[in-house]
């Protein structure tokens, strides 16, 4: 008799998270089938026989993502509790993350953009100030972004978040290349202007998406949750005195 297990699992964002999960999960010893619901955030895992817990945690972390169970009887938060939990937690994060990076992207701008830059203080011009906080955007704000992307190329998989790790590294390390080697580009004949403006915006604009969407994800969640609740968890058949005698002859 098959069995079936279903769990939480923390940190997807795209198709393509869906994708690494079930092929990970599904390499698991006896598992014939694993379901992921990106909406749900839950997997249903259908085997021979339970599978360990520990064995599903480390499947999920292999891929850079973490496993959530429900609590043993007795305790106190259930599955559905622990999502809710961590969605409130993300959205929290994902919030100041956004506002901060779209603010120091939009200073940068400010300091760099042609026109604009006009009426800027002269410290946002300052290459070395756009530095330091293009780093903070870079790898504070983007550090979840590289920890996914590097997991999936550990696995050969390039996702959403491959793409804009390289396209703003590349940026970034650029920039950083022009404003402490500018001579390089000068004796070239190449105007000696950083991106910094450029990486940061993105990762700030990827995490406003990120935001909007757990928002959705949330609240799609909560619909469905209801919508589950609303199914009728009894029939009743009426048989006619007729229809039954029918039956009882055909018998």
């Amino acid at each position: 008799m098959k069995t079936k297990q279903t769990f939480a699992i923390k940190g997807m964002h795209c198709a393509s998270c869906v994708y690494t999960n079930e092929k990970s999960l599904k390499a698991i010893s006896g598992v014939t089938d694993a379901v992921v619901n990106l909406t749900t955030g839950k997997a249903t895992l259908t085997s021979d026989s339970p599978v360990e817990k520990d064995k599903i945690i480390d499947a999920v972390a292999s891929v850079g993502y973490q496993a959530m169970f429900e609590d043993s009887v007795g305790k106190e938060k259930t599955l559905d509790e622990k999502i809710k939990e961590e969605k409130i937690k993300e959205l929290k994060d994902l919030k100041t993350k956004v506002i901060i990076s779209l603010s120091l992207g939009g200073l940068i701008v400010w300091g760099s953009f042609p026109g604009i830059m006009d009426f800027a203080p002269g410290v946002l011009k300052n290459f070395y100030f756009q530095f330091v906080l293009a780093m903070i955007v870079q790898f504070w704000a983007g550090r979840d972004l590289y920890q996914a992307a590097i997991s999936s190329l550990k696995h050969r998989i390039a996702n959403m978040d491959t793409l804009v790790v390289i396209g703003t590294t590349v940026a970034f390390l650029y920039s950083i290349f022009v404003t402490f080697f500018p001579k390089f580009f000068m004796d070239l004949k190449i105007e000696a202007m950083p991106y910094f403006d450029v990486s940061t915006v993105i990762i700030g604009l990827i995490l406003l998406g990120r935001y909007l969407e757990a928002q959705a994800k949330a609240g799609t969640g909560e619909a469905i949750k209801k919508l589950i609740g609303l199914q009728a968890k009894e029939a009743t058949v009426l048989i006619s005195a007729k229809d039954s005698r029918a039956k009882n002859n055909k018998l």
